[in-house]
């Protein structure tokens, strides 16, 4: 049973809200009425505004003007969901101008067609040209006003979420950088390293000064993108390179990655391979029994897999923060998620391309 203090909070709330949209309301009307009669005054003289006239024109106003609000506010929803300012302002700018003006000049026909029925009594031709030039007159001031302000209220409002959504994107970065770098740095990564290098040393030198070439190749990738927001693919791939040769050297034939990219020059968020890798590596038990196998490829031109088989480490517990972060860094650049799927036997993430 619901407690009674539940049903009275939410029917308390209910009317709160109710109350916001019918002061809402109220407000849009007044600005209607105002708007719609100063406009009037722009275009006659002072002794021609009749009481009558505000009447009329307090109707025309309410009806017209809101008609026109309504649609302008839709044209500008479907714009923003097909074409965005960001993308192509231009293109935008004149869809929306021209979509806006077909609209109004055809609730003007209509309201002008309704003033001919009310007055029958007139010539159609006189009605016509009348209502039509003078409530012209009137929408393209509306208009005019209208669409500056709503464009230059979308202007604050788009410069605000982008310095915020840069703010937010240093901080994403940040975190990513700093979850891959102290996976490089943690002492298992250093231990395991110093112990294949010394491995090296006695029974393969020149393999073991690759080693520290490589290991040093994957130190200095990681604090070069530290200022660097997309990369190319090709970029990406080629430190991947380094740091899949180190965990060979430690795996050997139980660690197999295969890499099948189409596309070299499309853009990813720096690191994010890597540490994909490095997952799927620290997840899963790699052994001659359990070899793990990583496959890498293009998903057409807008999306690269990773893909794992899976045998998961016992009592192994994961934060996901390095997908997290990853996922994060992503919804700055583009609306493709990074997409997640598991089942019994692979693991696979798909991330996507950019395209410069």
């Amino acid at each position: 049973m619901i407690p009674l203090s539940a049903v009275s909070d939410y029917i308390i709330q209910s009317m709160k809200i109710q109350r916001k949209s019918v002061i809402r309301v109220l407000i849009i009307f007044l600005f209607l009425i105002v708007a719609g009669n100063l406009v009037v005054l722009t275009v006659l003289p002072l002794n021609e505004f009749t009481p009558a006239l505000f009447f009329s024109n307090t109707i025309y106003s309410v009806l017209i003007g809101g008609t026109m609000g309504i649609g302008i506010n839709l044209i500008s929803n479907w714009l923003d969901r097909k074409h965005s300012w960001l993308g192509n302002p231009l293109k935008r700018l004149i869809m929306q101008v021209s979509l806006t003006l077909g609209f109004s000049l055809l609730v003007i026909f209509i309201a002008v067609v309704i003033i001919f029925i009310a007055n029958k009594e007139k010539d159609f031709s006189a009605v016509v040209v009348d209502s039509a030039l003078f409530m012209i007159r009137i929408a393209i001031i509306f208009l005019f006003l209208s669409l500056l302000i709503t464009y230059a209220i979308t202007f604050f409002v788009n410069w605000k979420k982008s310095v915020v959504m840069q703010e937010q994107m240093k901080r994403e970065q940040l975190a990513l950088q700093y979850e891959t770098l102290k996976s490089q740095v943690n002492p298992h990564f250093l231990f395991n390293s110093l112990n294949a290098v010394t491995s090296l040393i006695s029974t393969e030198p020149e393999k073991a000064i690759l080693f520290v070439k490589k290991l040093s190749e994957v130190f200095r990738y990681v604090l070069e993108q530290k200022d660097k927001e997309i990369i190319t693919l090709e970029s990406e791939l080629e430190f991947l390179e380094s740091y899949i040769f180190l965990q060979k050297i430690r795996f050997g034939e139980n660690l197999k990655v295969n890499i099948h990219v189409s596309d070299h020059q499309l853009l990813i968020v720096p690191l994010s391979l890597q540490m994909l890798v490095e997952n799927a590596i620290k997840h899963n038990v790699i052994s001659k029994e359990f070899p793990l196998t990583i496959n890498i490829s293009s998903k057409g031109k807008d999306y690269l897999a990773v893909s794992n088989n899976l045998k998961k480490k016992p009592a192994f517990n994961s934060n996901n923060m390095g997908l997290e972060n990853i996922r994060s860094k992503y919804y700055f650049f583009t609306q493709n998620p990074v997409v997640v799927n598991e089942s019994e036997s692979e693991f696979t993430v798909e991330i996507p391309l950019i395209e410069k």
